[in-house]
């Protein structure tokens, strides 16, 4: 049989390979993370008619002759490097990745020494037990344990996480103007202070500020009493009372800056050096001082009991829980992987990987040590080009007509060898 037979066979299985890749690839043109993989042919063994010989002093060398046998698949190839394009879905759990990393995804939520899979498919969900997962297949999206390396997926709506204990307030302030020509504080004058107490609950403290003596500049100030949400007073908190005295000169403070109270639900500390002792102008003796919450820089407020309204992903991949008081908690950290040589990941369907012995073994790590970051709310599209797909389509078509072409001439041939016996 004629050699250009079998090579046309192998020409035709080739390109019936490679039109396969592109079918696939036109498939899933529309499939979330698709990476597109283009074939690359190798030619096969030679047949050897004649070798090559040396230079002499009287002939040139020559050259071997072979006759190829045909072609065959030397690789079909990953385009995994080349993102897809943005798809903005506005759904918080739906992540897309910028950069060379991978999701780590698992069967099992805690396992240590279970398989890992890797993805791009960012869409995920939260299940009924609370953990994140993936939407199509339901594997547990992996995070970073507390010493930076990964670790399991443990639920992040549970008792645990649904509600938050309220903080005590531990810092409040008092500014303004003290005058002493103020009847209301030579009667005594009440300021209510809004704090939190160690159970989450939200109380009034009623102090008294009143004129001591007949010096200038010297006052008392006293927690009275301590009323709940209802404006009930509170029983087992006893009357504290410190010494205000200013200067008489200049109206500054010269007593302690802070005064201490206990308030039967957590202890607070009150700033005073933001007040002063003037005489109101216009002579309306009219004294401005009032009580906030906290320090002068908003901390250490404290905060109500709170229920669990919402989680967000940040770009750095990190989970955070925002809570009806105002409070975010951080959850988890979603890991990422990567690779030495990402094109050698093994594809295992439902847009997954494997590692295998070319792509070495993965990398974990915080998603923003390579400068990679997570957008929320958008998924990474496709990246087949439908272009180059028809541009290939066309030409495989036309490969796979020269190579039957082959064979119908060859049997032509074989048909006139055949005749001459007649």
């Amino acid at each position: 049989m004629m050699r250009s037979l079998w090579s046309a066979v192998s020409g035709l299985q080739t390109h019936q390979l490679e039109m396969d890749v592109i079918g696939n690839n036109i498939a899933n043109v529309n499939t979330t993370a698709y990476k597109s993989q283009a074939t690359g042919f190798q030619d096969v063994l030679y047949q050897t008619i004649k070798t090559g010989s040396a230079g002499s002093a009287t002939k040139g060398s020559t050259s071997a002759d072979q006759v190829g046998l045909g072609a065959k698949m030397g690789s079909i190839n990953i385009n995994i490097t080349k993102p897809g394009s943005a798809q903005t879905t506005y759904n918080p759990f739906d992540l897309m990745i910028t950069g060379d990393s991978f999701f780590v995804v698992s069967e099992s939520a805690n396992s240590p020494n279970q398989e890992k899979y890797f993805t791009r498919d960012g869409s995920f969900t939260i299940d009924a037990e609370g953990s994140l997962v993936t939407t199509n297949n339901g594997l547990y999206v992996n995070f970073i344990d507390g010493v930076g390396s990964i670790g399991g997926n443990a639920p992040l709506i549970s008792e645990a996480t649904k509600t938050i204990a309220g903080s005590s307030t531990t810092e409040g302030y008092f500014k303004g103007n003290i005058d002493e020509n103020d009847p209301n504080v030579k009667e005594g004058k009440i300021l209510r202070l809004e704090v939190f107490g160690n159970d989450g609950e939200k109380y009034t403290l009623k102090f008294n500020i009143q004129k001591e003596g007949t010096e200038v500049g010297v006052f008392s100030l006293t927690l009275q009493s301590v009323m709940d949400a209802e404006g009930k007073s509170i029983s087992g908190v006893a009357q504290q009372t410190v010494p205000l005295t200013y200067g008489k000169n200049d109206g500054k403070l010269t007593s302690a800056e802070t005064a201490n109270f206990d308030f039967g639900r957590g202890n607070i500390s009150i700033d005073l050096t933001n007040t002063t002792n003037y005489a109101s102008p216009m002579g309306n003796h009219n004294s401005t001082i009032n009580g906030y919450r906290g320090n002068t820089k908003g901390l250490n407020q404290g905060y109500a009991n709170g229920n669990m309204t919402g989680l967000s992903i940040s770009d750095n991949g990190m989970i955070n829980a925002k809570y009806s008081n105002g409070q975010t908690v951080l959850l988890a950290q979603i890991v990422v992987a990567e690779f030495s040589n990402a094109m050698g990941l093994e594809k295992v369907g439902d847009n997954l990987y494997s590692a295998s012995l070319n792509s070495g073994e993965p990398i974990y790590m915080d998603i923003t040590e390579d400068g990679g970051y997570m957008s929320s709310g958008v998924l990474e599209a496709s990246n087949v080009d439908l272009a180059k797909e028809f541009t290939d389509m066309i030409t495989t078509q036309r490969g796979f007509q020269a190579n039957s072409r082959v064979i119908t001439t060859s049997d032509e041939l074989l048909q006139v060898l055949k005749s001459l016996k007649r």
